[in-house]
Formats: structure tokens, sequence, C-alpha cells
């Protein structure tokens, strides 16, 4: 249990990208992603190549990192970090934040809730799972609303909910740290336009 609540909460630092970028520029938010997406990204390179550095890494940090990410080239936070920068970059700033708002706080709702109170399977998620992350993202869309200047019609907030939860849920082989806000992002810029 106590796993999945530290890499949770670890996840939930990622935060401080739609914080930041409610409260600054573009161009600053921009920086401060590229900067812990190069640290991520070269501790990620480093461990691929230097068996010892990964193995203290993963030793050092297993309350964060998943056992299977030790073979893999890119960590989810790197995966994580990567999907924000693009998302930052591609998107409008209101439709970045929302999806970056419920990738962090619907995995971390959908993991918590879907683990240990999950009954209704779906592949390897639960229908309780998926329902958490669809109000956590209401909860997290009204938040920003109230403590934002910034808003988008009820509609596109909902099918971006209902896409981001969707593929989630979803058994796609590409990681959701990468696809959730991305997916979003692009469905609720399409109905933007």
């Amino acid at each position: 249990m106590a796993y999945l609540v530290f890499r949770k909460a670890w996840r939930l630092f990622g935060l401080v990208f739609p914080i930041l970028y409610i409260l600054t520029s573009r161009e600053i938010t921009l920086f401060y992603t590229s900067s812990a997406l190069g640290i991520f990204l070269f501790a990620d390179l480093f461990r691929f190549v230097n068996t010892d550095f990964n193995h203290w890494l993963f030793t050092r940090f297993k309350l964060i990192l998943k056992a299977e990410e030790k073979k893999r080239f890119l960590t989810t936070t790197t995966t994580f970090l990567v999907s924000s920068l693009l998302t930052i970059v591609f998107f409008k700033k209101e439709v970045a934040i929302y999806s970056l708002c419920f990738l962090v706080i619907g995995d971390a709702a959908s993991a918590l809730i879907g683990t240990y109170f999950g009954r209704i399977k779906i592949k390897n998620k639960s229908l309780e799972g998926s329902l958490a992350f669809f109000i956590a993202c209401l909860i997290s869309a009204a938040l920003v609303n109230k403590l934002s200047k910034l808003s988008l019609p009820l509609p596109v907030l909902l099918i971006g909910i209902l896409t981001a939860a969707t593929v989630e849920a979803l058994p796609i082989p590409l990681d959701d740290n990468f696809t959730v806000g991305l997916s979003c992002g692009i469905v609720m810029t399409i109905i933007l336009k």
C-alpha cells in the first residue's frame, strides 16, 4: 500500500507545471519543464548504459519507481515530462493546463481507488478507478476555474475528461503518462475550433 501511495504522491508533484503555467508565462513554464526533462532524460540515459547506477537508482528510489521500469529505456516520470512539454508546446494555455491537471489528478485517483476499491475489472483497470478518474478531474477543473482566471466551456471540459479517462482505461501499449494529457489536449483543441 505504501508503495502506491508514495508513487502517486511523487506524481502529484507534477502539478507544479500547470500551477507554474497559471502563475507565469509559457516561456517560464517551458524552461522549467524542459530543465526537469533534461535532468530525468540524462539520468535515464546514464542508467541505461551504467548498470551500477541503474541498480543504485532503483534501490534508492524503490518507493517511486516501478520494478519493470528498471529494464525500460524511460521511466514513467520521464515519459510524463515528455508529455508535459509537448502539451505545453502544442496546445493553447487553457487546454494545456487542464490537460496536465487531468493527467496528474486523474491518474492518482484512478490508481488509488482502482487498486483498493476496484471490483469491476476492465482488463487490468477497474470501473471504480475510471469513475474516480472522471470525478477527480471534474473537481480539478472546478478548482482551476475557481482559483484562476482560466475557463473552458463545460462541454469541452466534460469531453476532455471523458477522453482522458477513456484513454487511461484502454489497454494501449503506450504509457498512459504519455497518452492521457496529449489525447485530452487534442480532443479539446479540435472541439474549440
